[in-house]
């Protein structure tokens, strides 16, 4: 756990996660998905303070599944994240046997686990206010279609989940593409001095461009795939040639990661179809094993 600012901290872990202490309480933006992280995170929140809220920035297992561990009073997610809860995790069994791919001498540490979904829910935009500060809620759809960043006002600070992730490559399985483009430019207008993002250290606002390039470039691979004849699955299938470059290592994914960036080409040529001033509004994200 490091020190970000005077009232904000950070767990570069999987994911990263962060934290922002008021007067009144505590409020998470996310949390660790091996066991043996999350119960550290919760004890070190703790000592800041009660933690009044968890905001689940995505629906993904690895930003979902410490909900049970943390406690927090409520949990809030946007109505997407919400929806698409249990397509990451359908079961506690489901869960716990994830967490172990992660840390698997914690089994112990899972006695009675349970999936706790969001109670509070919101659309396009919410405000909290807690111990005289103000938290925007902002519905960013990107990584995910119901993604969330969290701008804590007074602390300068933007929490990012996946809408920003520096030294990785970027994961399109579940992603609104062309909204994606859209929310960099809402994160690049923010009075910020400093991005928390969801995989990765606290970067500045000079990662928003790197990280619009990684975009552009990978729907350019796909795009030249497809105007040469290539079908979606022929596309997905050069899953290794267009990930050339691996940026941060992820063996922690195992098999997974090729699973999900096939996934990711899929989503990517489908986009395609679409026109960026647009995307689909009846798109529902399909069920990913091991998400």
């Amino acid at each position: 756990m490091e020190q970000l600012t005077e009232n904000v901290f950070f767990y570069d872990c999987y994911p990263t996660v962060g934290m922002v202490v008021t007067d009144d309480g505590v409020i998470a933006i996310d949390g660790p998905m091996r066991p043996s992280e999350a119960i550290a995170w919760r004890d070190f929140i703790a000592g800041k303070g009660p933690l009044r809220y968890l905001v689940n920035t995505e629906h993904h297992q690895d930003h979902i599944a410490a909900n049970w561990f943390l406690r927090p009073e409520r949990i809030i997610s946007s109505e997407i994240t919400y929806a698409d809860f249990y397509t990451s995790i359908a079961t506690p069994e489901e869960g716990k046997e994830r967490m172990l791919k992660y840390d698997p001498e914690n089994e112990a540490l899972l006695a009675g686990f349970e999936l706790r979904p969001p109670e509070v829910t919101y659309k396009g935009r919410m405000t909290i206010r807690l111990g005289g500060k103000t938290f925007i809620l902002i519905e960013s759809p990107g990584h995910t279609r119901g993604q969330t960043v969290v701008h804590a006002v007074e602390d300068r600070v933007a929490f990012t989940a996946d809408n920003l992730t520096p030294a990785f490559n970027v994961a399109c399985h579940s992603a609104d593409v062309w909204g994606w483009f859209q929310s960099l430019g809402v994160l690049e207008a923010l009075d910020v001095d400093w991005y928390v993002p969801g995989h990765g250290r606290p970067c500045r606002k000079d990662e928003i461009p790197r990280q619009r390039e990684k975009l552009h470039e990978l729907i350019d691979k796909v795009r030249i795939l497809k105007n040469g004849g290539l079908s979606r699955e022929e596309v997905q299938d050069k899953v290794f040639e267009v990930y050339e470059t691996e940026l941060t290592s992820m063996d922690h994914l195992g098999e997974r990661l090729t699973m999900l960036r096939k996934g990711g080409l899929g989503n990517i040529y489908d986009y395609l179809d679409e026109h960026p001033s647009g995307p689909l509004g009846n798109r529902t994200d399909p069920v990913w094993p091991h998400m």
